[in-house]
This record gives C-alpha cells, structure tokens and sequence, in this order.
C-alpha cells in the first residue's frame, strides 16, 4: 500500500524510520571518532596504511543519511554538526597527507631529526671527546648519588659548574706536573663525606 504522507503511515512505520536515523547517527558519530584516531595512528607511523576502507563508510553513511526522508529539526541539526566535525577534521587530514608528501609534516620532520641527532651523538661517543664528555656525565650522575644517598637529600646541582670545576682541576694539575700526565677523576666517600678524588692514570 502506499503512503501519501508520513501522517498516512502507521504509527509503529513512522517509529520505526525515526529509530533507523537516530541509529545511524549514532553509527556515524562512532565511526568519525574511530576514524580520527586512525589517523592519528597513521600519521604517527604506528600503523603502514591510511584508513581508506573506514573513510569511506563515513563518506557514504552522510552521504545516505543527507537523503534520508522523515529527519525532524533535531536529527538535522545532529546531521549537520557531525558533518561539520567530519569537514574539519577531513581538511586537516588532507593537509598533513600534502605535507608528508612534501616532507614538511612536522612530527615527521621532528622524529627525523630525532634520528640524526641519536646518530650524531652515537658517532660523537666514539671519539675521544665523546668518550671524555660520556665520562664525566656518568662521574656527575654517581656524584649526585652518592651525596643524596649519604645525606638522604635531594641537589639541584648544576652540570656545567660541575664539568668545569673539574676541566679547571685538570688543567692546573698539567701545569703542574706536565702535560704527559694524564689524570682521572673517582667519587670517594669518605666518614659520611662524599667527594671528587682525581689521581694520576698509571
């Protein structure tokens, strides 16, 4: 039988189409959410591909419910604020798509850069100045240690004052007994006093 309007349709009909849209909105919703955060996961490299499949059912799902008969005021409003927050969220994700392309993406720039770092400072460990600096950082670490240990306190001590006290410790002691000598440095504790002994490498 047909309908000449959704007044002639029975009651239990008109329920029945309001319910489908209102479940499909709420589907919708879902998936925007579920495919934002694949995204996310996508562009931070934690998954190979881009959630196409997904994207999609979302374009098609507002595509249908935009066709949909028998939406009140309240279904349309909810239509036009989830397809507001797909629009937004579809304009940054097509942005970052042109900026990785372009290699300009700036999480992708900074974990980048990351990488060059880590490979420059493991190429900088294995020289002679690397190997010294590597020293006296895991000299200053069992320092700060020892003396929160012994005191049960915690110090802010500065590196830097740290690292040239003892660059100023090494170049007197050259002055003194020549530059051939080469000199080493130990944390001592000593009648509850912790300390920087240096000594003369044998």
């Amino acid at each position: 039988m047909a309908y000449g309007s959704e007044k002639e349709k029975p009651a239990t009909e008109r329920a029945h189409e309001r319910i489908d849209v209102r479940v499909e909105l709420m589907e919708l919703e879902k998936k925007i959410d579920l495919l934002k955060v694949d995204y996310e996961q996508y562009f931070l490299g934690m998954v190979p591909f881009a959630p196409d499949k997904l994207h999609l059912e979302v374009k098609n799902l507002i595509r249908r419910l935009k066709k949909a008969p028998f939406k009140n005021a309240q279904m349309n409003f909810a239509l036009r604020t989830l397809e507001n927050r797909y629009q937004t969220y579809n304009t940054y994700w097509n942005r970052v798509n042109r900026q990785r392309e372009d290699g300009t993406y700036c999480k992708d720039v900074f974990k980048a850069n990351i990488r060059e770092r880590r490979l420059a400072e493991e190429a900088e460990s294995q020289t002679e100045r690397g190997k010294a600096r590597g020293n006296v950082k895991s000299l200053f670490t069992a320092y700060k240690n020892a003396l929160e240990k012994q005191t049960g306190k915690k110090y802010n001590i500065d590196y830097n004052a740290f690292q040239n006290s003892l660059a100023q410790r090494a170049k007197d002691f050259k002055q003194k007994h020549g530059k051939d000598k080469k000199l080493s440095f130990k944390v001592v504790v000593q009648d509850g006093k912790v300390s920087v002994k240096a000594r003369v490498k044998e």
